[in-house]
């Protein structure tokens, strides 16, 4: 690999005559940024990258060009950080998919960072070109390419099968450990959260934000089974496939349209309530559609609940059974949210 790649020898050559030709340029280096190369060029040859790192950063600040540009990306490939090193040739992505010779590094650079389809694109567009030449190096950057894709997919079949053990012992983690399972869990196939997915969403010691959050990621992958689902002391059915995932509740909307219409001149209790409301919904979800049937009245037992009572002119007194049971509900979810 070392041949397709620049050496300590090219650092030198740059340091004794102090410019380098590219693309019919000429650059000319100031006297510190000489000293800097000169030391950068020494460090290298002392296999000391982290030091050379450190001077032609100082050069690059101050002479930011596509030469100096391949250095510094030469470099943080050589201290294996291939993800910075990325960052800083796409700064010149046009002029290193046009050069036959600094294409290779930046084509490897993409193997390195997973970006597999981009790869190879690069590599049979040059196999098609009538002045295909470095045939052979293009055959070890493949070879790479082959090599980093069955090494790549081995590390994430490990990562998804603990992921997924992991959450078969949800119990047995943090609230905060819990949270990033969930969010681990949309890496995996949907056959594997399906095994999993009776026994998270019913468990007796999962908080139910954690359920209700495993819950989005089955709606979020399309998922078309039943499953039995906790609810308030119930025990109901979700299908996954017939759910929204709680962002997209239309319900949301409606409410936010209904708190403007009722609370345009008070804007500190609109985003008191709407807060309130919110929170509710979470412990409602995935029924809050189901459950909350009468939208206006129910925005308004939260208004005349946290307004001054003696300047309100709203009559929260239910005049129906719906509303019966809705008061009924909001007075439930004041004693779970301990609301005074």
């Amino acid at each position: 690999m070392q041949s397709i790649l620049i050496t300590a020898q090219v650092f030198f050559f740059i340091y004794a005559f102090m410019e380098v030709k590219l693309l019919g340029d000429k650059i000319e280096f100031p006297f510190n940024n000489q000293v800097y190369l000169a030391k950068a060029t020494a460090c290298i040859e002392n296999n000391d990258f982290e030091q050379a790192l450190m001077y032609i950063k100082k050069i690059y600040a101050t002479e930011k060009n596509y030469a100096i540009n391949y250095f510094y990306a030469f470099i943080l490939f050589s201290l294996e950080r291939y993800e910075e090193a990325l960052e800083v040739t796409d700064e010149y992505k046009e002029l290193y998919l046009k050069s036959n010779e600094y294409i290779l590094m930046y084509t490897l650079l993409l193997i390195k960072n997973h970006q597999f389809l981009e790869a190879e694109s690069i590599i049979q567009k040059k196999k098609k070109d009538p002045l295909f030449s470095k045939k052979q190096e293009w055959q070890n950057i493949q070879q790479e390419l082959r090599k980093e894709r069955v090494s790549f997919q081995k590390e994430l079949d490990l990562k998804r099968k603990e992921t997924k053990n992991k959450l078969m012992q949800m119990d047995r983690y943090s609230l905060m450990e819990q949270v990033q399972l969930i969010e681990e869990a949309h890496s995996l196939e949907l056959k594997d959260l399906q095994e999993v997915a009776n026994q998270l969403l019913n468990h007796p010691y999962i908080p139910g934000q954690i359920q209700r959050g495993f819950l989005e990621v089955l709606i979020e992958k399309g998922d078309e089974q039943q499953y039995p689902f906790s609810w308030f002391n119930q025990m109901k059915k979700v299908c996954p496939k017939d759910l929204n995932t709680f962002n997209d509740l239309p319900v949301l909307q409606e409410i936010d349209w209904l708190l403007e219409e009722k609370l345009q001149k008070n804007p500190s209790l609109f985003q008191m309530i709407r807060t309130e409301i919110i929170n509710d919904f979470l412990m409602l979800y995935p029924f809050v559609e189901e459950t909350i049937t009468d939208t206006s009245y129910w925005v308004d037992l939260y208004i005349a609940y946290f307004k001054d009572l003696n300047s309100s002119d709203l009559d929260n007194s239910p005049t129906n059974p719906e509303q019966e049971r809705l008061q009924q509900w909001f007075q439930q979810l004041n004693q779970i949210a301990q609301r005074k």
